[in-house]
């Protein structure tokens, strides 16, 4: 039997006997309330990519419910967490004190994260308990236009989805901050730990445009 085939299958029968067990509970649930969005039909475009870094409907649980969660995927383009029921597509409400672990990832949903006041669920990256500092990564995915050129010697272009580079974020004890991308700035942020922070930056090499090294750095950070 084709691979994809059996996944999907798995999946609709997961997600059918999901919505047969708890619709009642998600919808009764005085907590959080899910918006509904549209047919799960997606309708067929000639726009190349996806609004998707993962296109895939993932176990899910709220840290704000007791309640059983549906498969639910991260829309990164549209920054909204989606999930099927009686085969439509519907939209979690946004609240900002839940904890929305989708597979191996968990999101917070912000209502204002920079200084453009700007929204959003950002992926929590450090995974110690109670942090005093939490990194946050904000995906992104940007729709590029088509392009027709002027003139016969120009290359035309379908629009598309194209997955941006991410920001990273550190929530400190009076607000979230955008991650510094230079040594001197992040010792500023951190001005009674500076010479353990720029040791430890020295002693392991710690490269600013590597996540990996980011979390690590974090959480030496934590520590202090």
């Amino acid at each position: 039997m084709n691979t994809k085939f059996l996944v999907l299958l798995v999946f609709i029968f997961s997600n059918s006997l999901w919505s047969q067990n708890n619709t009642f509970a998600i919808q009764n649930s005085n907590f959080l309330v899910f918006i509904s969005a549209n047919s799960f039909d997606e309708p067929k475009s000639n726009i190349q990519g996806s609004q998707y870094i993962n296109k895939d409907f993932l176990p899910s649980s709220f840290s704000c419910l007791s309640e059983k969660t549906p498969p639910i995927r991260y829309n990164v383009f549209k920054d909204e967490m989606e999930f099927i029921l009686d085969s439509k597509l519907y939209y979690a409400k946004k609240v900002d004190s839940c904890i929305i672990a989708v597979g191996n990832n968990s999101y917070r949903y912000f209502d204002s994260y920079d200084k453009e006041n700007k929204s959003g669920y950002m992926m929590i990256l450090n995974k110690m308990n109670n942090p005093k500092y939490t990194l946050y990564k904000k995906e992104k995915v940007k729709f590029v236009p088509e392009y027709i050129p002027n003139s016969t010697y120009g290359k035309e272009k379908p629009a598309s989805y194209v997955i941006d580079k991410s920001k990273y974020y550190i929530q400190m004890p009076d607000g979230m901050t955008e991650f510094p991308m230079k040594k001197s700035e992040l010792l500023k942020l951190f001005p009674n730990h500076k010479e353990s922070i720029e040791s430890f930056i020295n002693d392991k090499k710690t490269s600013f445009s590597q996540e990996s090294k980011l979390i690590e750095l974090i959480d030496f950070i934590n520590t202090l």
